[in-house]
């Protein structure tokens, strides 16, 4: 997944969501546009949470344990072994948020966008009503 491509093609799709309260039949078709936009987001959604999973799947998969804290062990060091496999668990979850923050600020201006949606089909709902 590119996220550069994947946050222009989210930016598109929200520029693609206007409302024009005109007639009822032109309203009836800009909230099918609009239905068919938050189906798109949601799919993008979804590949987004997959990237998140496969990232906490990897940093989970790295063992804290280095060569050096296995040699502090066998000679008795325990004290600094358990320090020095704190520090690299440390590092590797420092990793893992890193690595998942874009993905994260992608979804929550997805979950914006998807509102704003539900918002603006209220609004044509109330329209149609009158």
């Amino acid at each position: 997944m590119n996220l550069q491509q994947t946050q222009l093609q989210v930016y598109q799709l929200n520029q693609k969501m206007p409302l024009t309260l005109d007639n009822s039949k032109s309203v009836k078709l800009q909230v099918k546009n609009i239905n068919l936009i938050q189906k798109q987001l949601k799919a993008i959604k979804k590949e987004i949470n997959l990237a998140i999973k496969e990232i906490n799947q990897q940093a989970t998969q790295s063992t804290p344990d280095s060569i050096i804290s296995v040699g502090l062990d066998l000679f008795g060091k325990r004290k600094w072994a358990g320090q020095m496999r704190q520090s690299t668990r440390r590092a590797i979850q420092s990793e893992k948020i890193n690595a998942r923050q874009p993905y994260i600020d992608i979804k929550d201006y997805i979950d914006k966008i998807l509102l704003e949606g539900d918002k603006l089909k209220l609004e044509a709902e109330k329209y149609l009503a009158k």
